[in-house]
């Protein structure tokens, strides 16, 4: 099977909930450098969907994609390091997201500095970012947009 028909199977047994076959599935067309499946993988690592939860492994499937060029993986990197606690390499990671013009990673970051009311002017600032960015949902823009109303 090609990479995309991996991708596809595994997509499809995810849909109809046999989450085993599809991170089987998906672990193989990773194997076989799909950074589609990559990022599935990672997916499922990070939700414990199909496997036992592992941010580590996570982490190191999304970097692999990062490293194959997959820009919407340098969130997720960023995410997975959120959730680990790690804020530094958080940050750093939504950072570059932003800078491969990704608006969520400035969503991200403004999430974050809205634990401390010291940090308002950069909260506005990464609210800005993201409302005006051109590669973000528009979820993610309405949901700017009402943080940003409620500074």
């Amino acid at each position: 099977m090609s990479n995309d028909e991996l991708f596809l199977t595994g997509d499809a047994f995810f849909d109809e909930g046999n989450v085993e076959g599809a991170f089987a599935v998906f672990l193989e067309g990773a194997q076989n450098g799909c950074v589609l499946c990559m990022t599935r993988l990672a997916c499922m690592y990070t939700s414990g969907e199909g496997i036992e939860c592992d941010y580590d492994k996570a982490i190191e499937w999304e970097l692999e994609a990062v490293n194959r060029g997959d820009v919407s993986a340098l969130l997720n990197v960023g995410i997975s390091h959120r959730i680990t606690g790690d804020i530094r390499k958080a940050k750093y990671w939504f950072e570059k997201s932003i800078e491969a013009g990704d608006g969520s990673g400035a969503l991200e970051l403004a999430r974050l500095y809205m634990v401390s009311d010291k940090e308002i002017s950069t909260v506005k600032k990464y609210l800005n970012l993201a409302i005006v960015s051109k590669n973000m949902c528009e979820a993610d823009i309405e949901e700017a947009r009402q943080l940003l109303s409620q500074i």
